[in-house]
C-alpha cells in the first residue's frame, strides 16, 4: 500500500535534483529528504538481503534496514508496505518482437499444436468473417501436428477459395499459403528460389503452399500493412504485456521502418514504458541496403531516454525444424526412410566474405550485431566474423550477441570469452513451446542431448543471456524462462518425464544474475542498473513471492504486483 503524498512522479520531473541529493544520502547518519520508502520486504542485493530500499529522483537513495532508514529519512511521508513481498532488479528480455506479438492479437488466430483441423476449423471461422479478397492471416502452425504430412495450398484453397490465406509457423521462419498468395506473390511453377529461401514444390514440380526464410518475404510483402496507429497500439500492447511480467528492459530484436515509427510516436506521447534497444535488420524489411546504411548511419537521432538504435539483427541461418534451414555442420537426421532430406546441412544466410566486413564496419561504427543463429555452422560463422573485427577494430568495441544458440560446438563455445562476444540462450523455447518435437524429429535424438548448452556456455566464462522469442513462443513470461533454465523440464508436469539435456541445468541464483546483471552488462550499463544498491536507477520489481523460499518448480507462479523504471510506478497489478 502507498500512503501519504503522491511521491511516485515521472522520474523525468526529478532528474535535475538527483545527483547532488543522492550524493549526500549515501552518507551515513545524514539525514535527508527522499520521495519514498518500500519497507516491510524482502529487498534481493549483492550483498544479501534488506527489507527497505529508499528511492529519491530516477535512482535508489539507500537500501537496508526500515527503522534505521525511516529515522536517516524523516521527512518521508510516501511509504510503500510491501507486507513481505520480494523486491527485485527489474528483468531483461534480450530478445523478443513486441510489436509482432501485438499484431498477432489482431489477427486469424489458433493455438501452437493446434491439429490440422483445429486450424482448418479457425481458419474457415476467420474466411467466414471476410469479404472475398481479403487476407487471412495468422499463426501459429507446428509441422509436428501434421505427422507425416505437410500442409498443403489445397488445404487452405478449399476452405477460402476467394481469399489469399497465409498462415506462419511457430518458427516464424516458414510461411503456408493457398494458391490466391501465390498468385498475389507471382510464384509459379517456373519461380526459381530467392536468395536465402526455399519455395517447396509437390512431386509435379509446383508450389505446394510451404514457403521458408526470405521465400516466406515474397508473399508477406504481398499482404496489406497494418496502419500506423494499429502499429502504436500493437506496440504498446507488446511492451505493456512485458512489463507486467516484470520486465523493465528489452531487446527488440526486428525492428522494421513501421515499427521505428511506432517507437517514435510511442516516446513522442510519453507511453513507452521500459527501456529498450532496438535492432535493425540486415538484409530484410528495409528494402535495400541503401535505406539499411542512412539509417544506421543516423541512428543516433531516433534515441530518447527509453529507445536506443544501436544495434542490427543478423539473420545468420533459419531453425532446425523440418524446413531444414538451420545451418548444421553434420547432416540433419534421416527421416522414416532413411534419407536425409535436403538441404541436407541447412542454409547459412550470409557468407562468411559478406559478414566478416559488415561486422567489421558495425564494431566500428560503435553499433552491437545480435546474429540469429540456431545451428552449430551459423554460430562457428557468427564468432568467426566477430573474431575478424576485433582483429580489425581492436578488442574494446561493442559486445555482440550471438542469439538462440539451439546448437554450438565446444570449441567454439570456448573461444566466445576471448573475442567479448555474448551467449544468448532462448529457455522459453524448449519448454513449453511444440516447437520441440519439430526439433527433436528434425535434428535426432543424439543431437538434442546437448541443446541449448547454458551450463557450458556459464562455465566457458563467457556473458551468458537469455531472451524469450515471443511471440515464437506463446508467453513471455520469463519465471516461465527460470524455472526451465534451473529444471529442464516442462512447468507444471506438462510433460512428465520429458527432461531437455540436464546436465546443462544451472542453479536458481545463475538464471536470475542472467535476466539482471549479465543482461545489464550486454546493455553496457552495469555501473547504474541490474542490481539494487545505493546509487543505481530505481527500476526494480516487486513479486508476491520470494523465489529463493519456494520450490523452484513452482517459479513459473510468480507474479509480479509492481514494476518500476526511474522510479516511476509503470505497472501495478
Amino acid at each position: 500500500m502507498i500512503s501519504g503524498r503522491a511521491g511516485i512522479r515521472k522520474g523525468s520531473q526529478r532528474m535535475a535534483v538527483a545527483v547532488p541529493l543522492l550524493a549526500a544520502a549515501i552518507v551515513p547518519g545524514n539525514v535527508q529528504a527522499a520521495d519514498f520508502i518500500l519497507t516491510n520486504g524482502e529487498i534481493y542485493t549483492p550483498s544479501g538481503w534488506a527489507d527497505a530500499v529508499v528511492v529519491q529522483g530516477d535512482r535508489i537513495a539507500a537500501v537496508g534496514n526500515g527503522p534505521a532508514l525511516r529515522k536517516r529519512y524523516p521527512a518521508i511521508t510516501s511509504i510503500v508496505d510491501l507486507a513481505g513481498k520480494t523486491v527485485m532488479p527489474g528483468l531483461h528480455d534480450m530478445h523478443v518482437h513486441p510489436l509482432g506479438a501485438g499484431l498477432s492479437l489482431l489477427q486469424c488466430r489458433f493455438e501452437q499444436g493446434s491439429t490440422p483441423q483445429q486450424i482448418l476449423d479457425a481458419v474457415t471461422a476467420c474466411v467466414k468473417k471476410a469479404k472475398p479478397g481479403d487476407w487471412i492471416v495468422g499463426g501459429q502452425w507446428a509441422a509436428s501436428s501434421f505427422g507425416d504430412a505437410a500442409p498443403s495450398r489445397q488445404m487452405l484453397d478449399a476452405i477460402a477459395p476467394d481469399n489469399p490465406v497465409s498462415l506462419t509457423d511457430i518458427s516464424g521462419h516458414s510461411s503456408w499459403v493457398n494458391s490466391l498468395a501465390l498468385k498475389a506473390a507471382g510464384i509459379v511453377r517456373d519461380t526459381p528460389d530467392p536468395k536465402g529461401g526455399i519455395i517447396e514444390r509437390d512431386a509435379s514440380g509446383e508450389p505446394n503452399g510451404l514457403l521458408r526464410e526470405s521465400a516466406a518475404h515474397l508473399v508477406r510483402q504481398k499482404i496489406p500493412a497494418p496502419s500506423a496507429e494499429d502499429n502504436v497500439r500493437a506496440l504498446k500492447t507488446g511492451i505493456d504485456t512485458l512489463v507486467s511480467y516484470g520486465v523493465t528492459a528489452l531487446v527488440d530484436a526486428v525492428v522494421t521502418p513501421e515499427g521505428l515509427s511506432a517507437y517514435q510516436t510511442l516516446t513522442a506521447r510519453n507511453q513507452l514504458k521500459a527501456h529498450v534497444r532496438g535492432c535493425l535488420v540486415y538484409g530484410r524489411t528495409w528494402g535495400d541496403n541503401t535505406a539499411f546504411d542512412r539509417t544506421i548511419a543516423d541512428h543516433e537521432r531516433y534515441g530518447s531516454d527509453r529507445f536506443k538504435l544501436d544495434c542490427v539483427k543478423v539473420f545468420e541461418d533459419g531453425v532446425p525444424t523440418e524446413s531444414h534451414t538451420a545451418a548444421l555442420i553434420d547432416p540433419y537426421a534421416p527421416d522414416e526412410h532413411g534419407q536425409v532430406r535436403e538441404p541436407k546441412r541447412g542454409l547459412l544466410l550470409v557468407q562468411p566474405d559478406e559478414l566478416d566486413p559488415l561486422v567489421t564496419r558495425l564494431d566500428k561504427m560503435g553499433i552491437t550485431v545480435k546474429f540469429h543463429a540456431a545451428g552449430d555452422q551459423a554460430s562457428r560463422t557468427a564468432l568467426d566474423a566477430i573474431a575478424a573485427a576485433r582483429r580489425a577494430n581492436g578488442p574494446d568495441g561493442p559486445t555482440h550477441d550471438v542469439g538462440h544458440l539451439t546448437f554450438i560446438q565446444p570449441e567454439d563455445m570456448k573461444r566466445a570469452k576471448a573475442i567479448r562476444a555474448t551467449l544468448e540462450f532462448s529457455p522459453y523455447l524448449w519448454f513449453p513451446s511444440p516447437i520441440n518435437d519439430d526439433i527433436i524429429k528434425a535434428s535426432g535424438a543424439e543431437r538434442i542431448k546437448r541443446v541449448w548448452p547454458v551450463r557450458e556456455g556459464i562455465d566457458s566464462g563467457a556473458l551468458v543471456v537469455a531472451g524469450s522469442d515471443w511471440s515464437v513462443i506463446p508467453s513471455a513470461n520469463p519465471w516461465i524462462g527460470i524455472e526451465t533454465l534451473v529444471t529442464r523440464r516442462a512447468p507444471d508436469g506438462q510433460r512428465p518425464g520429458e527432461v531437455y539435456g540436464l546436465a546443462e541445468a544451472i542453479t536458481l541464483k545463475e538464471a536470475i544474475d542472467i535476466f539482471t546483471i549479465n543482461a545489464a552488462r550486454q546493455f553496457g550499463y552495469a555501473d547504474s542498473h541490474g542490481t539494487i544498491e545505493a546509487g543505481k536507477a530505481a527500476d526494480f520489481i516487486v513479486l508476491d513471492r520470494n523465489p529463493f523460499k519456494i520450490a523452484v518448480t513452482d517459479l513459473h507462479k510468480v507474479a509480479v504486483t509492481q514494476s518500476y523504471v526511474g522510479g516511476e510506478l509503470i505497472y501495478a497489478k
